[in-house]
């Protein structure tokens, strides 16, 4: 069996499909800002990308606050790959997603329980109150 390689592990405002299938990824970022916790920002994206896979695969979005260890958000599924030169994307929508303290986190994907890239997002308490999140 092949091994995955990992193409790409984006955090988004939004992921846009078009008809004939591409992926306009707009808005990246690695920072959310809020005056008060816990917090839910408004909707945003996850892309991930691998490929040299074939066949049906299990995969894991997991989002951990590093310094408790709780998971905020733990996405799993499952694609398949109809041969190893295509580019496999997924691109979940998070909503109502809390949380609960400012901080460091950090976004594992891994695929068939091999994890193959991580990405921080930092979470930082803004001094303004009344300033919307985001």
């Amino acid at each position: 069996m092949s091994e995955p390689v990992f193409v790409a592990l984006l955090f988004a405002d939004r992921v846009i499909v078009e008809n004939n299938g591409k992926k306009g990824i707009v808005g990246t970022f690695n920072v959310f800002h809020a005056p008060v916790f816990p917090v839910v920002f408004p909707p945003w994206f996850i892309y991930a990308a691998v490929t040299n896979l074939t066949g049906k695969h299990n995969f894991a979005l997991t989002l951990v606050h590093d310094e408790s260890q709780q998971v905020i958000v733990p996405f799993n599924g499952e694609f398949e790959a109809p041969s190893p030169d295509v580019v496999v994307e997924l691109a979940p929508g998070l909503m109502n997603v809390s949380f609960p303290r400012a901080g460091l986190y950090t976004l594992n994907f891994a695929v068939d329980g091999e994890a193959l890239a991580s990405r921080s997002l930092y979470v930082r308490q803004i001094e303004h109150p009344g300033a919307a999140p985001g």
